[in-house]
Parts: C-alpha cells; structure tokens; sequence
C-alpha cells in the first residue's frame, strides 16, 4: 500500500465507532487481496438458512375484508 488511502463520508453522519468499523473491514479486504494476510484457499461456505432456491408466489390481489 504506497499510495495513501482515504475515505469520504458522501450522505448521513456516521459515529467514530462505525468509521472504524468500516475501515478495519476495507483494510482487511485489502491485504487480503495483495496477499499479506494469507487469503483463504477456499470460499466460506454458505449459510443454511435459505433452505435452497427462493419459491416463487403467485400474485396476491387486495381484498376488502
């Protein structure tokens, strides 16, 4: 990382708490992607809580009870 990094806030006020959040997240993406951190061999799994693919719905009208 030679070049120097910055971050700008575009809409809404975020807490110091959050920016550091959000920063410790990005710097980690990044020396994972240049190679420092030693990158996982493999992908995460997926959680289970899908229960697979998404059923689709029929379309439901409005009804006055």
């Amino acid at each position: 990382m030679d070049a120097p990094l910055s971050l700008t806030v575009v809409r809404g006020t975020p807490t110091p708490e959050e920016l550091a959040a959000i920063t410790a997240v990005l710097l980690a993406r990044l020396q994972c992607a240049a190679g420092q951190d030693g990158a996982p061999e493999e992908a995460p799994r997926r959680a289970g809580w899908g229960g697979g693919r998404p059923r689709r719905r029929p379309p439901v009208g409005w009804s006055r009870g």
